[in-house]
């Protein structure tokens, strides 16, 4: 019994080793079992994250071509190394997200989906582009399968994807033996994916293919001609094809026949775009103007568009009429659905106007420290340049009709300006209703740092624009223009010269916006206004507010302009008459006597005069004069005593310019320029505490004869000179020394002129008024009822931010002490002291109730229900020990506003502003108008409706916006920010450029546009759209023309399973 027992329990051992071939498909086995297809598993693919992000993957330029297939190929395959017989081979499982995640499929997906990633930019290199899909997902609509590859035999390497090139041939025999291992390893893991072999060349793209379900055994097989017969160019030979390949023999005679067979078909059509000049000009959504700084390429972006369109799967008849050889009904406006595409130039072949145009001039700018753009010298560079220079200043000045270069909404002449602005203001008002619109130009530059920007449309905006646009590449005045540096060095020398003729000829500067006119975003920014009295010192002085004011919200730069400004409006309104300046030479003399009579002088004609004489001069001069001279021509001579000889000139600094405006800092070399004294200009902020950083660099020793009230004069006891300082207005303290017994300046012996700066004025007799207006409606002297008379009073001190904090350093020098304290209450009271002398004045028997009753107001308590003569002074004006205003009350005189030291010496501050301006270098007044070319750059894009029309647009300008108001040092010409400025600027006109060529082609279809433009192709299935893109097409006679490329899918109808892709 036990003998039985262990016949039936016996066991078969194998003592053989297992064969290569059984490794190999052991090892296949293994890898199927680890991606986890197994048991009819579906992989550990998240098809959902797949899909969300190979939907949005795009070549957006060749550079990251590799890159995006990289990804695609470590997202959508897993690759194993498997060995036989010396040889390697990777197995690959791939997955089609786009195929295999239905929810979101689309019906050109489903029929044909794609293989290769949307590529925005043509590259003509390559004849077709590369796989990111393996395409037997199309061949065979599988959305997920494993094929086998030859790696060759020195082992691992290359890349898995990239199949076309690949120098290998697989015999069939080895094919055989490859797929009958997938097979076996199939059905030991229960996989039921489809799997692939190479077969021929590699090159052929030729597989064999096997699937094993439970239901069937599908096989696959390709088949590729080289040279289609003329039956298979027709869908009746196709079909028939078809039939044969299932050993379907009878050709379908009737439609019952044909129903059992199912069509699918893709037609592609391809079309370059032809070349024309009007390209950026047929969008009512884009402004361009011939000569401007335009947004965008000089030529069409557009290099190549195709429409596919998609015949869904129908019964054959459908589409094929079996009556007649060769006749289909695959018509173009019948398709299903459309799929548009767009290739575009290379973003870094395209050469964008206003990106180029900064490049251009950051590249100038930060190589202004060499002589490498000052080829020729100054006297040449003019006459090589004198007609452009001219047209250029007469824009800037004028605003005639024949302007040379005046851009779009500048001109009121301009009728497409004006219906561009109203096409604005439409776009504007529809695509941002209730919703966050990007800042305009004038809020920008509300929200820049103090000292960074100018305003739109100043004299300064116009000079950055009239740079950029004349020596911008493409543009009209390109080749008549010098380089950028030496053309910025010639125009801002020869504006000075007319700034200086506008100010000896009492003419305001044009476009320097009035105070009012100033008023930013955030609030006023007219910081001088709070130096003045309070409004009832307005109302009832008589004295009118100034039109021009200094703003120190802006650049530095342009706080001198509108000094200049101020100071010819004080001249105006004190009536001094123009001031002629003596001729330096008899060569002069014919030019000034044209400049002195301004009636019968045209702007032309003197900006011509102006360019034409400083050539003779310049090329006919060994000597120059310095700024000083204009300064001496504005005084006028004492006791009717002709003012000296000059003793000395020194010059030992090299922004000394000469005295026809030229600045002298360029014809000296970069290397000798102060660093300091040229970021003034740009970094007001970074100056010291110093008063001799302040302080002037350029001396000249005067006769004593010619002091006339000016505390920057001082001479020695005894001496028969006064040495005059001149700086960039940093040395001027407005104000501060008409206090009495505070800053006392001697000047002997006093018979050498008429009043020393230390005399006190003349004071009145007892009951002697003068400097009355008018008397007061209201208010009456509390001491004799008589009535208050309104005074006359000096005009406030202007000054710059320069000038600010000078003072600021001459206020924080007294310390902190008490005496220290009072010593600067007291400077600060210079008009609180004119002020109060003029009142005096006027009002002989005045108390200081009364003066406070007139200048402050609100210092006057009233008890409730009391007439106002019984108030009485506030806390900080009753009487006290230490009172200011009691003190100075007491030491004020009776002085008429006429007899009084003038608060504000606008003959003095207007030269010194001047000289300022004359001593700036070119590549530090170009650091300060740097800022202002980006602006001017975001402004152009932003009047562009199309910008605002299309979302993606409208964003990448928030990220300009953004990049541009954020915390920039716009001095360092290497600071980061400026690359990720230009980076920004850059895109965003590289696809406004894009979007305009394409609304061109397709009006009015922003979404469309948007799409194309984003992932470069599109679903048109909106049947307005299709109207559209039809239209556009048919330029090119699509209707009647074959398609480029076609495809075919055959199904039959009972068997789902069975088809046949052409």
């Amino acid at each position: 019994m036990a003998d039985s027992n262990d016949d039936e329990n016996f066991e078969l051992v194998d003592y053989t080793a297992a064969s290569g071939w059984e490794k190999f498909i052991a090892s296949i086995e293994s890898q199927l079992r680890l991606w986890q297809v197994d048991e009819d598993k579906a992989g550990n693919f998240d098809l959902e994250t797949l899909h969300s992000t190979c939907s949005k993957l795009v070549v957006d330029c060749k550079q990251n071509r590799e890159d995006v297939l990289i990804q695609i190929t470590s997202l959508c395959t897993r690759t194993a190394r498997l060995t036989y017989k010396s040889s390697t081979y990777a197995l690959t499982l791939s997955v089609h997200p786009l195929l295999a995640y239905t929810h979101q499929q689309t019906k050109l997906d489903q029929q044909f989906p794609p293989i290769h990633v949307p590529e925005l930019e043509a590259d003509h290199s390559q004849s077709e582009p590369e796989w990111a899909w393996h395409p037997l997902h199309r061949w065979t609509n599988s959305k997920m399968l494993i094929y086998l590859q030859y790696m060759g035999e020195a082992g691992w390497g290359g890349s898995t994807q990239n199949l076309a090139g690949d120098n290998y041939s697989v015999s069939l025999e080895t094919a055989k033996l490859l797929m009958s291992s997938l097979n076996m390893a199939l059905r030991n893991a229960r996989c039921q994916l489809p799997v692939f072999v190479p077969v021929g060349d590699a090159w052929r793209h030729l597989y064999t293919g096997r699937r094993l379900t439970c239901d069937e055994d599908r096989k696959f097989d390709c088949v590729a001609l080289a040279r289609a017969p003329s039956a298979y160019l027709q869908l009746n030979g196709l079909l028939e094809l078809f039939l044969s390949s299932f050993r379907i023999t009878t050709y379908p005679s009737s439609i019952n026949d044909t129903s059992k067979v199912e069509l699918a078909a893709l037609h592609q059509y391809k079309f370059k775009n032809t070349y024309s000049r009007d390209w950026n000009t047929r969008s009512p959504d884009f402004l361009y103007r011939m000569g401007d700084l335009n947004v965008g390429p000089a030529n069409d972006p557009l290099r190549v568009f195709s429409l596919s369109a998609l015949f869904q799967q129908a019964p054959c008849h459908t589409y094929i009429d079996l009556q007649i050889q060769g006749r289909d009904r695959l018509y173009l406006k019948t398709a299903t659905a459309w799929m548009l595409s767009a290739n575009m130039l290379a973003a870094d072949r395209e050469r964008t106007m206003l990106t180029e145009a900064l490049e251009d001039a950051f590249a100038a700018w930060s190589q202004s420290n060499d002589d490498r753009h000052r080829h020729l010298n100054m006297a040449e560079q003019m006459e090589a340049h004198e007609e452009v220079t001219s047209d250029m200043l007469i824009d800037l000045f004028g605003s005639s009709a024949d302007s040379h270069i005046r851009p779009p909404g500048l001109g009121e002449d301009n009728d497409s300006a004006k219906e561009a602005a109203v096409r604005l203001n439409e776009t504007l008002a529809e695509v941002y209703s209730g919703q966050k619109r990007p800042s305009n130009i004038a809020q920008i530059i509300a929200r820049m740092p103090y000292g960074v920007a100018v305003p739109y449309g100043s004299l300064l905006w116009r000079l950055s624009e009239i740079i950029l646009v004349a020596t911008a590449k493409r543009s009209a005045d390109f080749w008549g223009a010098p380089s950028i540096m030496t053309f910025l060095r010639l125009l801002w020398a020869m504006a000075l010269k007319e700034v200086r003729w506008r100010w000896e000829h009492n003419q305001l500067l044009p476009r320097i916006p009035l105070a009012a006119e100033c008023t930013l975003e955030k609030g006023a920014d007219t910081p001088n206004a709070d130096s003045l009295a309070p409004s009832e010192r307005h109302d009832d002085a008589g004295t009118a507010q100034a039109k021009h004011d200094i703003h120190l919200h802006y650049a530095l730069i342009y706080q001198k302009l509108e000094m200049i400004n101020c100071c010819i409006e004080r001249k105006l309104d004190s009536g001094e008459t123009p001031i002629v300046a003596t001729a330096a030479s008899a060569s002069e003399t014919d030019t000034k006597e044209i400049f002195d009579s301004v009636e019968n002088t045209s702007l032309a004609q003197r900006i011509r005069s102006h360019v034409k004489t400083q050539i003779k001069r310049r090329l006919g001069e060994s000597t120059r004069m310095r700024p000083i001279g204009r300064l001496l021509n504005t005084m006028r001579a004492v006791n009717n005593t002709e003012i000296g000889d000059f003793e000395e000139i020194k010059a030992n600094s090299p922004y000394a310019s000469d005295s026809e405006g030229f600045v002298s800092a360029e014809d000296a070399d970069f290397d000798n320029v102060d660093d300091d004294a040229s970021a003034l200009l740009v970094d007001p902020a970074s100056l010291n505490g110093s008063e001799s950083a302040l302080s002037s660099s350029v001396s000249v020793r005067l006769p004593a004869n010619a002091v006339q009230g000016s505390s920057s004069m001082q001479a020695e006891p005894g001496a028969n000179y006064v040495d005059v300082a001149l700086s960039s207005s940093l040395d001027s303290n407005s104000g501060f020394h008409h206090v009495s017994n505070v800053v006392e300046r001697n000047l002997s012996p006093p018979s050498q002129t008429r009043q020393s700066i230390s005399e006190s004025p003349e004071e009145l007799g007892e009951n002697e008024a003068a400097g009355r207006l008018y008397p007061s409606s209201s208010l009456r002297l509390l001491d004799s009822d008589e009535p208050m008379w309104i005074p006359q009073i000096q005009a406030h001190p202007i000054l710059t931010e320069d000038m600010l904090r000078e003072r600021e350093t001459i206020l924080m020098s007294f310390g902190t002490s008490t005496e220290g304290a009072q010593q600067r209450a007291r400077l600060q009271c210079a008009e609180l002291i004119s002020d109060m002398e003029a009142f005096k004045a006027a009002n002989p028997r005045c108390s200081l109730a009364d003066f406070v009753r007139w200048h402050s107001p609100r210092d006057w308590i009233v008890p409730d229900g009391h007439p106002e003569r019984e108030g009485h002074l506030s806390a900080r004006m009753a009487e006290g020990e230490g009172n200011l205003w009691q003190q100075l009350w007491a030491e004020a005189r009776r002085v008429p506003v006429e007899r009084q030291r003038l608060l504000f010496d606008h003959n003095m501050e207007a030269e010194k502003a001047l000289h300022y301006l004359e001593g700036i270098p070119a590549h530090s007044l170009f650091a300060g108008l740097l800022p202002t070319m980006f602006f001017i750059a975001y402004e152009r894009l932003y009047r562009q409706p199309i910008i605002h029309r299309i979302p993606m647009l409208r964003e990448r300008l928030l990220e300009l916006e953004s990049k541009l108001v954020q915390n920039t040092d716009w001095v360092d010409a290497d600071s980061p920010a400026y690359s990720s400025i230009m980076d920004c600027l850059e895109n965003l006109e590289v696809q406004a450029s894009r979007c305009v060529s394409l609304l061109g082609k397709f009006p009015g279809q922003y979404a469309l546009v948007e799409q194309l433009v984003m992932y470069g192709q599109a679903m048109v299935d909106n049947r307005n759209a299709q109207k559209v893109v039809l239209k556009a097409l048919s330029k090119y006679n699509i209707l009647t023309s074959q398609p480029s490329n076609r495809e075919y899918v055959f199904t039959l109808a009972k068997h789902a399973s069975q088809q046949i892709g052409i």
